[in-house]
């Protein structure tokens, strides 16, 4: 009687069992495990780079790490910010803009954004950017004084004066007012920081 072999080979089959590995087997899903773990090695060596400030090498190696889903965004956000500080402003400006798709009303990638286009010379429309910024966060201390330094840094000395007056209501105890004023000060005739009630006070004193 022959003997029958076929139902053994066919329920090895179903088990995904094959003899053409090393080990005789390939196990279901090790594949994206060697590569999750690979990804995650890729992670570390660029958050080594990044913290010694090697921009370049961390970026290398931050897309690499983006192979893996699970860390795609997160290893994607380090990108762009190793872009920043690596002063590619091309690529991090695209960079920030695919992030900001993502979330929309991320007011921290909206102001990133701003300070990307200014810094790759798009003033204007960097201008416009914290303008907009300014007005739909009025009580946000980080907005309004980058969109001062902006305005001293590209010369519109007035913008500035106003918006200095705003800081300086809204915002006493900002570290940036003395800076600001001095700067300020630079660009117009006059000004001294000193805001209309100060100087009515100092003068009613004197009398």
């Amino acid at each position: 009687m022959k003997k029958i072999v076929a139902p053994v080979f066919f329920a090895f089959s179903l088990l995904g069992i094959s003899c053409s590995s090393n080990t005789g087997f390939t196990v279901p899903g090790e594949s994206q495990v060697i590569l999750s773990n690979l990804a995650n090695e890729y992670y570390s060596i660029a958050e080594g780079y990044f913290g010694i400030k090697n921009y370049t090498k961390a970026i290398e190696y931050y897309k690499l790490a983006m192979r893996d889903e699970n860390l795609y965004l997160t290893a994607f956000y380090k990108l762009a910010r190793a872009y920043a500080l690596a002063k590619d402003w091309e690529n991090a400006l695209q960079a920030y803009k695919t992030l900001l798709e993502r979330d929309p009303q991320n007011n921290s990638l909206i102001l990133s954004v701003a300070y990307i286009t200014a810094m790759s010379g798009k003033t204007d429309e960097a201008i416009m950017q914290y303008k907009e910024l300014k007005e739909k966060n009025p009580y946000d201390q980080t907005i309004l004084e980058n969109y001062i330094a902006l305005l001293i840094f590209v010369g519109r000395g007035e913008d500035a004066e106003t918006e200095y007056f705003v800081l300086k209501e809204k915002f006493p105890d900002s570290s940036q007012l003395q800076t600001y004023s001095q700067k300020i000060a630079e660009l117009v005739d006059g000004f001294d920081g000193t805001t209309a009630s100060e100087k009515k006070d100092t003068n009613q004193q004197k009398k």
